[in-house]
């Protein structure tokens, strides 16, 4: 069967209901700014090193299997954002944590700064996380008291922490008791995929991990101050399309003029040079918005969230017309899919004249308190309607922490439709999980974009269900993905039509942030297979760990 052009696919089926969102994407930069997740996605092996090759050599061929051994493997995962040439360590009470002495490094990965080590079962451990600068001269200790730990006889445990957060309690499986929830979910049974929900409606968003601006402040009133009164712009030394975007940033406050003003770059840009500048800047510059580096701010106006939507599809349209202009370099192509996981949505719902109207009825609720009907008000309805950024989500995420948080504390339909809303809110952003992305294209795939997700569903379950690392559970998920991303490249290879729908534009924005988020991910499959291959060398084992590494 021919490959569908997605640009065409929204026509073909009818649409879900709700479907869930799609994802951002990474930075530019490296660990500064680096994608964080908040649930563990079981990839594969981690590793930490403890100072140098040879000590890192020597742990690897000394891991015994902690479930024989009466030790712990203890796997440790850190959500927080260091400046760049910065990394983070571990440190504590065991030997294995260098005894207050010596910290052992972590390790980057697209699932934040991880390490594993193998510590004496039944155990009380404590520790903290430092951050390292740059030739490792200076540490900064994150504050408040020691963690503590209780480990038990033995097995393997999986801990997800948050910087300076060191009283959030550990439970018995050294899970956060706080809800950690796997962002990456398949469904139990992987059978036919275009029946079943890739994806539960209510993942945390991509902000959660990455989020640099300010905390949520909840309010009973119209309390949004101009957050950019007190910003400098420094143009000293700066020229071309860097000054242009400066300047610029002076006269826009909100998050629809400063998309705006990414639109009047990459339009305007008249050579190869200095379209690369404008991509460049637009790259760098969007993603310090989406993580709150630099703040959105109200500017007396007042516009829906469509204005922000019809805006991205104009940047859009944009972008993929240079995506496939005769001599475009590799260099161009690098930083524009930089771009796409940072523009919001422009499906039809959200550009209607009143979009996101369910937040409008879920803050007229009367089964729900005066107070927080007023909060929901304030805090986010209004302020999503008059004025939309990136903030709405980081503060409606943080509302439906705060009344999920006590089971029963409020009326079940109130909740779920918040978590309906919650999920329509990340759509918007595209700010949802890889299989949230898939789940929306979904309806799009013909019989062997069908077939190809399905097999990738399925690999991708067997990886979570192991418990080793298994070189060869890796390495089917990898082809599996490989396979679904080739139909995704075929049906974009031909380019945007001219004549497409707009529902076919924005199913084209889908599969391209499904395929950006299938070429991610294939990193992180390709470093589990790196370790893996590692360990079994040093193990002397190379030919032999071939199905199964210890």
């Amino acid at each position: 069967m021919a490959s569908l052009d997605p640009s065409l696919a929204a026509a073909a089926r009818p649409r879900l209901a709700a479907p869930p969102p799609s994802s951002a994407g990474a930075l530019l930069l490296p660990r500064s700014g680096a994608l964080l997740t908040r649930g563990r996605r079981r990839s594969g092996r981690f590793s930490c090193r403890a100072g140098s090759a040879a000590s890192e050599i020597t742990k690897e061929k000394n891991r015994a299997d902690p479930s024989n051994s009466g030790s712990v493997l203890l796997r440790v995962s850190l959500e927080h954002q260091v400046k760049y040439g910065e990394h983070v360590g571990i440190i504590g009470s065991a030997k294995e944590l260098g005894a207050w002495k010596q910290h052992v490094e972590l390790d980057w990965t697209a699932d934040g700064w991880v390490c594993q080590l193998e510590l004496p079962g039944e155990a009380a451990v404590e520790f903290k996380f430092v951050i390292v600068s740059k030739g490792g001269n200076e540490k900064k200790w994150e504050g408040g008291d020691n963690r503590t730990i209780q480990l038990p006889k033995g097995g393997t445990l999986d801990i997800v922490c948050n910087w300076d957060k060191t009283e959030e309690p550990l439970g018995p499986s050294g899970t956060s008791k706080v809800d950690r929830a796997p962002k990456h979910v398949v469904p139990q049974t992987a059978g036919d995929v275009s029946a079943a929900n890739v994806a539960p409606g209510t993942d945390s968003s991509s902000f959660g991990g990455q989020w640099q601006g300010s905390e949520a402040v909840f309010m009973r009133s119209n309390e949004h101050g101009n957050k950019s009164s007190d910003r400098k712009w420094d143009t000293a030394g700066l020229g071309g399309m860097a000054l242009k975007l400066v300047e610029g940033d002076k006269s826009s406050k909100n998050w629809w003029q400063k998309l705006d003003l990414v639109r009047r770059l990459v339009s305007e840009s008249a050579d190869d040079q200095s379209r690369l500048e404008a991509l460049i800047c637009s790259a760098i510059y969007l993603k310090w918005i989406y993580t709150g580096q630099i703040s959105c701010s109200e500017d007396g106006g007042h516009y829906r969230p469509n204005k922000h939507a019809e805006i991205s599809r104009q940047i859009f349209r944009e972008i993929e017309k240079m995506y496939y202009t005769k001599g475009i370099s590799p260099e161009d192509v690098l930083v524009i899919r930089k771009i796409h996981p940072c523009l919001p949505s422009f499906k039809s719902e959200f550009t209607a004249t009143v979009p996101l109207t369910r937040i409008r009825d879920i803050a007229h609720r009367n089964d729900i308190p005066h107070e927080l009907k007023q909060e929901i008000k304030h805090t986010i309805q209004n302020k999503l309607h008059r004025s939309a950024g990136p903030e709405d989500l980081v503060a409606t995420e943080a509302m439906l922490t705060r009344i999920t948080k006590n089971p029963g504390e409020y009326d079940g339909a109130f909740v779920e439709q918040f978590q309906i809303f919650y999920s329509e809110l990340k759509d918007f952003f595209n700010a949802g999980s890889l299989f949230e992305q898939l789940e929306s294209i979904k309806e799009s795939l013909n019989d062997s974009g069908l077939e190809a997700l399905s097999s990738f569903v399925k690999t991708k379950q067997s990886l979570d269900q192991v418990d080793a690392a298994n070189i060869q559970v890796v390495m089917k998920t990898l082809q599996s993905l490989s396979s679904l991303r080739s139909v995704l490249m075929k049906g974009l290879e031909s380019g945007l039509r001219n004549d497409a729908t707009d529902a076919g534009i924005a199913m084209r924005q889908k599969w391209r942030l499904c395929e950006i988020g299938l070429e991610d991910y294939s990193f992180v499959l390709l470093s589990s297979f790196r370790g893996i291959s590692f360990t079994c060398t040093m193990c002397g084992w190379k030919y032999k760990c071939m199905g199964r590494c210890p």
